[in-house]
């Protein structure tokens, strides 16, 4: 076969496996974005609070 026809078969293939996915609803999308964004945060504050915390322990040992 050649390249195109390679390409044009696996586009095929990709356009009828699309139509397969269980895609989730708008709400369901929306809650776990936020639901990412509240981690992420929660992380960054618990990691900014052991890096200060850290620090100032190494500034009072020197």
């Amino acid at each position: 076969m050649s390249r195109v026809a390679d390409v044009r078969k696996f586009m095929s293939e990709v356009k009828v496996e699309a139509k397969k996915v269980t895609w989730p609803e708008r709400r369901e999308t929306l809650q776990s974005t936020l639901m990412v964004f509240v981690m992420v945060i929660f992380i960054a504050l618990f990691l900014w609070l052991v890096d200060s915390s850290l620090s100032w322990l190494v500034r009072q040992v020197i």
